[in-house]
């Protein structure tokens, strides 16, 4: 019977030929998955036995993962703010920036005293991610949940049902703001934002994502201008859009923007210093 060690060590090896990034930690990620127990008991010990169909399991996963297949996808689950999310084909796998952009939303609500039973519209919802977690942070908020994609939308509703909060959301399928219902005291966003020329040569794992979350147009900035534009006759008087963008996007996006109608525009930073997010509030 094979051992832990062995797999890992040959898995690793096989990921690092395919040229996968941190193909060993990819490996304890899968190995762990199938043998239904955490990475650090997994390494642990490397003399387990592994029964032959877990080996025979954790082969076709490397197969996938060797073909490009996200992490996410395989797994079938994605962390994010302390969730753990159903993810797959259908949706975008939600990152860790967008955490933080999720908590700049719950940040927002709070500072402008609007944690009571605030309007929230996540836009572009994707599995759900961001709509979720404000659903959980704030459980008096109406939070809707905006999809273009049919099969996105389905999967943010599976989301809500399993983490028994679908009962107080909205699940609509729309391809604009405008059509979002409201007033909202916050419109959040994380859409498409990659120039269409650019998608071609995207490493092969961000390929298989769907290009409807991807494609932002040529200046990868459509979506967001769409939104902008749409922002504020869906957005009460002081609610806030916030929209992550990439890191090059904000100045161009803040254009968008008219001084007559914003107060507050500002281009704020990750974690990693990169200029990632928008904010901007509807004057009153």
């Amino acid at each position: 019977m094979r051992t832990t060690k062995s797999l890992l060590t040959e898995g690793t090896a096989r990921l690092e030929a395919a040229g996968v990034s941190e193909a060993a930690l990819n490996c304890a990620w899968l190995l762990a998955h199938l043998l239904k127990t955490d990475r650090l008991s997994l390494l642990a010990d490397g003399r387990v036995p592994v029964p032959a169909v877990v080996a025979a399991d954790f082969e076709t996963f490397l197969v996938r993962k060797a073909e490009g297949e996200p992490l996410a996808y395989i797994l079938g689950s994605q962390p994010f703010c302390g969730l753990s999310l159903k993810v797959d084909r259908r949706v975008l796998v939600p990152r860790p920036e967008t955490e933080e952009l999720a908590g700049l939303a719950a940040d927002f609500l709070l500072q402008a005293r609007r944690d009571g039973a605030p309007a929230i519209l996540d836009f572009g919802a994707g599995s759900g991610a961001i709509a979720l977690v404000l659903a959980r942070r704030f459980p008096g908020a109406c939070v809707t949940a905006a999809e273009k994609s049919r099969g996105a939308l389905a999967c943010a509703e599976e989301n809500a049902r399993a983490l028994a909060l679908a009962g107080r959301m909205k699940f609509l399928r729309v391809a604009s703001v405008a059509d979002s219902g409201g007033p909202f005291d916050l419109i959040v966003s994380n859409p498409p934002y990659i120039p269409t020329g650019v998608i071609a040569g995207l490493d092969k794992e961000v390929l298989a994502e769907p290009r409807l979350a991807l494609d932002g147009g040529a200046d990868g900035l459509d979506i967001a201008r769409a939104i902008i534009a749409s922002a504020p006759a869906a957005l009460k008087k002081g609610g806030a859009l916030l929209l992550e963008l990439g890191d090059t996007q904000g100045p161009a996006a803040l254009e968008l923007l008219d001084g007559k109608l914003w107060k507050g525009r500002r281009v704020i930073k990750d974690l990693n210093g990169k200029q990632r997010f928008v904010k901007a509030v509807k004057k009153g």
